[in-house]
């Protein structure tokens, strides 16, 4: 029993044709592994360019600033720890 729709004469304009050949059995598929197509070597898209070099640029922004304000920190705690250390010479 077949659950393919046969084409009706009238639905396009064209004479029926005959009741197509059943398709010969095909040969046992070996398990074969896929061969994935080679990506295409021409221009890529820009878009992708620009969104990876808006990500390149934002990380090292988030970097830079981090970095800065680690040594300004750093710098402020030398600068305290030096006053601490005068005051205590006063008071000794």
């Amino acid at each position: 029993m077949s659950f393919v729709r046969k084409p009706r004469p009238y639905s396009s304009g064209l004479p029926s044709l005959p009741a197509p050949l059943s398709a010969p059995p095909s040969a046992p598929s070996s398990r074969a592994p896929r061969t994935r197509p080679a990506r295409p070597t021409g221009p890529r898209s820009s878009w992708a360019t620009a969104v990876t070099a808006l990500a390149v640029l934002g990380t090292v922004v988030v970097l830079l600033v981090g970095a800065t304000g680690l040594v300004n920190q750093l710098w402020r705690d030398a600068q305290f720890r030096s006053a601490a250390a005068g005051v205590s010479d006063v008071m000794h």
